[in-house]
């Protein structure tokens, strides 16, 4: 009943582990153990005398961290927990922000800001960065309004097919195979509820 529960706290050990063997995140490996045994208050407590010393730390220990840190959530149904809501203030969002100032011909820091503005600059400054084209595809996907079909679509035909036509050129592109063959069927069904919609309208 609660296996989902029983996944976050997988997470939060196996980056407990990791982190430990770095003595400058002691911390955070701390915050995720106490997590991880129910002992949230506390757990906060620790994570936020963490975010106090990286607040101070400079800019290469900051970068340092987050390096490590988001690839281990990237796609993780316990994101929010590795990275609670202080910590993407605090540190991530600002961190991301002066990394685009600092190195600005780096792709990475956009694409981990991830919005479509972001990725669509993380592409321009690397064409061959497929981590995100894939992540602009998604974002692409959970635009379209067809969650609620058969029974009502909550977006615009035109724009979503738009958007799709956008998502499959993007995909042209990704180096993968198996990748563009999966977001590509992704945006099939879609189009497919779609123009199914449509023709109802139509009939």
């Amino acid at each position: 009943m609660f296996h989902w529960r029983e996944e976050y706290f997988k997470t939060l050990r196996e980056v407990a582990a990791e982190a430990a063997a770095v003595p400058e995140w002691a911390e955070y490996a701390t915050f995720c153990t106490e997590y991880e045994k129910g002992l949230r208050q506390q757990a906060f407590t620790t994570l936020d005398g963490l975010i106090h010393r990286l607040e101070r730390a400079p800019f290469v220990e900051r970068k340092r961290f987050l390096v490590w840190l988001l690839p281990r959530a990237e796609g993780r149904r316990g994101r929010r927990m590795l990275i609670p809501h202080p910590l993407q203030l605090r540190i991530v969002e600002p961190t991301l922000l002066e990394w685009t100032i600092v190195d600005p011909n780096s792709s990475e820091p956009h694409r981990w800001i991830g919005d479509e503005e972001h990725l669509r600059l993380a592409i321009k400054l690397d064409p061959v960065d497929d981590a995100a084209r894939r992540k602009l595809v998604m974002r692409l996907l959970n635009k379209v309004g067809t969650d609620e079909l058969p029974d009502r679509y909550t977006g615009s035909p035109e724009k979503d097919l738009e958007a799709l036509k956008e998502a499959d050129e993007i995909l042209q592109a990704v180096s993968s195979p198996s990748d563009r063959e999966e977001l590509s069927s992704y945006v099939a069904d879609e189009r497919r509820l779609i123009e199914e919609n449509l023709r109802r309208r139509r009939a």
